[in-house]
């Protein structure tokens, strides 16, 4: 009998040990599987994570070359508004620049104000109408960040230039040449330290010399006439 119980026991205890080492065996599994599934859904995220970051970053960078492109485009069209009939142009441009930095762009009017006004007076001289010339300034000036009542300032500056020149005796030709060519490299020095890329820059610059000819034609032609 002692034999049939001791066996029992036995038994019992092999089972007993088999099924706590089954347990902990799937235990331990249990534990390895949570943590494989923590590491998968750590690895995960941090993948989503640098995805996220390299698409903002992307995103960021475009914008960047959008706003650089828009910035450009705003001083090539201000450096030029000598050749424009207004200034519906240059605010166009700048209405359309309007997501640059305030800063940027009421650094260019600051820049810019002295050929705003000469461009006032130019096409004062020749016969614009002054309420165009005005509505299409303020426009600009708005655009560039600046208040609308700037434009007003620049108009009466611009009238005060013009009546000033006129009461003027008229310059003589050598007189008139050395302005010419004063104003000709003031204008070219600009261009030479505005950040542009190389190829605008040279057309621009193509661009003033060109201008420079003309005028001086043009002043030679009307100084032949005078003394017709």
């Amino acid at each position: 009998m002692e034999p049939i119980l001791v066996l029992g026991a036995l038994t019992g205890g092999v089972w007993w040990i088999g099924k706590r080492l089954y347990q902990a065996s799937q235990s331990a599994n249990a534990r390895r599987t949570q943590l494989r599934n923590q590491e998968t859904t750590a690895t995960q995220r941090q993948v989503q994570n640098r995805l996220q970051l390299q698409r903002q970053n992307r995103e960021r960078q475009q914008r960047q070359i959008q706003l650089n492109k828009k910035y450009r485009e705003l001083q090539v069209v201000l450096l030029q508004i000598g050749q424009a009939p207004d200034f519906q142009r240059a605010a166009s441009r700048a209405e359309a620049a309007r997501d640059v930095p305030i800063a940027s762009r009421q650094r260019q009017y600051r820049r810019f104000r002295p050929q705003l006004v000469r461009h006032f007076v130019k096409r004062l001289r020749a016969g614009a109408d002054a309420q165009i010339l005005l509505d299409s300034l303020t426009t600009l000036v708005e655009a560039l960040g600046i208040a609308s009542f700037e434009a007003s300032y620049i108009q009466q500056e611009a009238s005060r230039q013009g009546q000033h020149r006129n009461q003027q005796p008229t310059e003589n030709f050598s007189t008139t040449l050395e302005r010419m060519q004063q104003e000709h490299a003031d204008r070219a020095a600009a261009l030479n330290q505005a950040a542009l890329d190389p190829e605008t820059k040279q057309q621009l610059l193509e661009a003033q010399n060109q201008r420079l000819v003309e005028s001086l034609m043009e002043m030679t032609l009307g100084n032949q006439g005078d003394t017709a």
